[in-house]
C-alpha cells in the first residue's frame, strides 16, 4: 500500500464492486469484505466518509439505509457526471486538501481523472482495502464520539440552508445569535477602553474617554453601566459593545462594527429601556423606540459552537488592508492569529488622539509608505489629522501568502501634497477641500466629515498654506497604483483586490456619495485592465454578492451580515487553495533535491554507468 495513513483525513468511496460487490441497478449487492466494517473503524478514529459515484442516488442512499450505515457519510456525490470535477467540488464544499484525501474505486480511468483535476489526491483499487483496513486499526488516535462526524454533518446541513436562504431576516433567524449584557466592567477595564478608541460606525456618543477617565466613570456609583458580549453558532464574538449611563441619559454607547447588521445595538437599547441618547456624527444603524423590536435574539449563557470550517494547514501569513468593517468578515473565520489586519482605525498619539484614520488604505499612501522617510513622517505629523502609524510598510517588508487589498477609500478620500517635501496624505470626502476657504466652515462646524476632529481656524490655515489639494484618484491612477505594489511586494506572494460595488444604493443621501456606484464601474474597469491578467493576482469582485437592494446595510460599501458570510467562505476557499499550491511547490522541491541527491549518490557508486 503506498498511501501515506497519517495523512488521510477523508475516504471517498466508489459504490459499485468497490464499497459493495456488484451493480446495484443489476442486481442485488453486498458490502464488500471489510469495506462495511472500514467505513465504521475509520469514522471512530476521526476519519470522514463520503461518496462518489456514477448511479441513481435513491436506490443508492436506500441500499445504505438498508445496512445501518448511511449516517456515516457525508457530502455525498451521487449522479452520472464525470467524477474528477465532483471530487473537487466536495472537497471545495467541506474546505479539505486533495493532499488529505483517499479516493478509491474500481475503475482506474476515474482514479487518473480524479488526480488530474486534484492533483494531490491519493487512490487506491478496492483489493487494498484489506491492507487499509489494517492500516487505520493500527492507529493510535480515537473519536469514539463520533465527534469529527458531526462537525462534518453540521457543515454539509449549513452547506444545505445556505442555499435556501433568500433574506438577511431569515439568515439573522437562522444563525442562532445570544446576547449578554454584564455589569463586572471593571474586570474588563483594558477591553472597554479599547473598544471606546476603536469603534467609531457603531458609536454613537463618540466620547473617547482616557483609561484613567473610565475607570473613574466605572468607580462612580451615580453611573450605570455594562458590558456586551455576543456570540452564534459561527462563533463567540466576546466583548462587542459598552454602554455608560448616567440620570437616565447615556453618556457612552458604542459596539464593534464585528456586530454590524446583526441588530444588537438596537437589542440592547431596549434592554436597558430607552434612555436619552444624543448620537454625534455618523453611525452605520439606527436605534430608538420607533426602530422595529430585534426579535432574533435572546439573550441566555449558552456557547455556541463555530461550525465555520477551519483554514487548512497553512504555513503562511496573510495580511489585509481595508475599512473596518471588513472586520465582519473574520467574525466567521477561525486562525485568527495567521492574519495582520490593517484597517480604519482611531489613533492614540497626542496630537491626533481620537481623530479616525482611513487614509492608511488609500493606494497612494500604500505607495508612499515604500518610500517615505521619518522626517517626512514628522512634518505630517504636525497636522492634527495625522499620525504616524498611518503609513505602515509591512506590505513590503513582511512576507505574507496572501495579501487583500480593498480599494474603497481611492473613491472617497481626497489627496493632498506638501508644497515643501511632496509627501502626500489622504483625508475626507474629495468634495469638500480642506484647502478651499469656501469649505471652512462646513468644517468648522461639522457639516461634513471630520473624522472626529473638531477643527480651528488655525488648523485650516496651516493646511492650506503648507498643502495644495490635488482631488480625487483618477481610475486609472488607482490601477497604476496597485500595479506599483504589486511589482514591490515579496515575490510570489498572492495579491487579492477587493473591487467596488457596481450597483446603485439608492438611499444615498450624501452628496460625495453620490453616483459612487458608477465611480466604481470606472476604477474596476481600470484595474481589470492593468492587474486582470497578472500572475498571482486575483480580483476579488462584491458584485458576485450583491444582487438586489437588500443586500445592503447603510451605505454602498456596507452589506448584511449574510454577504460577509459568503465573502467569508470566499476568502476561506482562496486561502485554502493558496495553501494547498503552497505544499505542492514545498513537495516538488523535496522530490527534486531527493533525485538530485540518488543522481550523485548513482554516479559515485557506478561511475562508469
Amino acid at each position: 500500500m503506498v498511501v501515506d495513513i497519517s495523512k488521510i483525513k477523508l475516504i471517498i468511496w466508489d459504490l459499485d464492486e468497490t464499497f459493495w460487490i456488484g451493480t446495484i441497478s443489476e442486481q442485488k449487492v453486498v458490502p464488500a469484505p471489510q469495506a462495511y466494517d472500514l467505513v465504521l473503524m475509520s469514522s471512530k478514529k476521526g476519519i470522514i466518509n463520503s461518496i462518489c459515484s456514477k448511479n441513481e442516488e435513491e436506490p443508492c442512499i436506500n441500499k445504505l439505509r438498508e445496512l445501518g450505515i448511511a449516517d456515516y457519510f457525508v457530502f455525498n456525490s451521487i449522479n452520472w457526471q464525470p467524477k474528477g470535477q465532483r471530487i473537487k467540488q466536495m472537497l471545495k464544499d467541506m474546505n479539505l486538501r486533495p493532499a488529505n484525501t483517499l479516493f478509491i474505486d474500481d475503475n482506474r480511468s476515474n482514479l487518473e481523472e480524479a488526480k488530474y483535476y486534484c492533483p494531490e489526491i491519493m487512490t487506491m483499487l478496492p483489493d487494498q482495502i484489506g491492507e487499509l483496513y489494517d492500516a487505520v486499526n493500527a492507529l493510535t488516535v480515537s473519536d469514539k464520539g463520533l465527534e469529527r462526524l458531526n462537525r462534518y454533518k453540521l457543515l454539509e446541513h449549513k452547506h444545505s440552508e445556505k442555499q435556501k436562504v433568500s433574506s438577511n431576516e431569515e439568515f439573522l433567524y437562522q444563525s442562532g445569535i445570544h446576547v449578554n449584557i454584564h455589569t463586572d466592567c471593571l474586570n474588563e477595564l483594558d477591553r472597554i477602553y479599547e473598544l471606546i478608541m476603536r469603534s467609531n460606525q457603531l458609536n454613537y456618543t463618540k466620547l473617547r474617554s482616557s483609561r484613567d477617565e473610565l475607570l473613574a466613570l466605572l468607580n462612580d456609583p451615580q453611573i450605570t453601566s455594562g458590558y456586551v458580549t455576543a456570540s452564534d453558532k459561527y462563533g463567540d464574538y466576546g466583548i462587542v459593545g459598552f454602554f455608560a449611563c448616567k440620570d437616565g441619559t447615556l453618556i457612552h454607547f458604542l459596539f464593534s462594527c464585528r456586530t454590524l447588521g446583526m441588530g444588537i445595538e438596537q437589542y440592547v437599547y431596549e434592554q436597558i429601556g430607552f434612555p436619552e441618547l444624543v448620537t454625534v456624527g455618523e453611525v452605520s444603524a439606527s436605534v430608538g423606540k420607533d426602530e422595529p423590536s430585534v426579535n432574533w435574539i435572546n439573550r441566555d449563557t449558552a456557547q455556541n459552537k463555530n461550525d465555520f470550517s477551519d483554514i487548512e494547514n497553512t504555513d503562511f501569513k496573510v495580511l489585509i488592508k481595508g475599512p473596518c468593517d471588513l472586520n465582519q468578515i473574520f467574525s466567521f473565520i477561525k486562525n485568527e492569529d495567521m492574519f495582520d489586519c490593517e484597517f480604519t482605525y482611531v489613533s492614540r498619539e497626542s496630537q491626533s488622539e481620537g481623530v479616525t484614520i482611513e487614509g492608511m488604505n488609500h493606494t497612494s499612501q500604500i505607495v508612499e509608505s515604500y518610500s517615505i522617510t521619518d522626517a517626512q513622517k514628522r512634518a505630517l505629523c504636525t497636522l492634527p489629522i495625522c499620525d504616524n502609524a498611518m503609513f505602515p510598510d509591512s506590505i513590503y517588508t513582511n512576507k505574507y501568502g496572501i495579501i487583500f487589498i480593498s480599494i474603497l477609500t481611492d473613491a472617497n478620500l481626497g489627496l493632498y501634497r506638501k508644497k515643501d517635501g511632496g509627501q502626500i496624505f489622504a483625508f475626507g470626502e474629495y468634495l469638500y477641500p480642506l484647502t478651499d476657504k469656501s469649505m471652512w466652515d462646513k468644517y468648522l462646524n461639522k457639516k461634513v466629515y471630520t473624522a472626529n476632529y473638531t477643527f480651528k481656524k488655525d488648523d485650516l490655515q496651516k493646511i492650506a498654506d503648507e498643502y495644495e489639494f490635488l482631488g480625487r484618484l483618477t481610475p486609472e491612477e488607482t490601477a497604476k497604483n496597485l500595479h506599483f505594489i504589486y511589482d514591490h511586494i515579496q515575490p510570489d506572494t498572492l495579491l487579492v483586490i477587493m473591487l467596488g460595488c457596481e450597483r446603485e444604493y439608492t438611499r444615498n443621501t450624501l452628496p460625495a456619495w453620490n453616483d459612487r456606484h458608477n465611480d466604481h464601474k470606472k476604477i474596476n474597469a481600470a484595474v481589470r485592465v492593468e492587474m486582470g491578467d497578472l500572475k498571482n493576482v486575483i480580483l476579488f469582485d462584491v458584485n458576485d454578492y450583491i444582487t438586489s437592494d437588500d443586500d445592503f446595510n447603510d451605505s454602498i460599501n456596507h452589506y448584511k451580515k449574510r454577504i460577509y458570510y459568503l465573502m467569508a467562505q470566499r476568502f476561506t476557499e482562496i486561502i485554502n487553495s493558496r495553501a494547498c499550491r503552497t505544499a505542492a511547490k514545498n513537495t516538488s522541491r523535496i522530490k527534486l533535491a531527493y533525485l538530485t541527491l540518488k543522481q550523485r549518490i548513482k554516479k559515485l557508486l557506478y561511475p562508469n554507468g
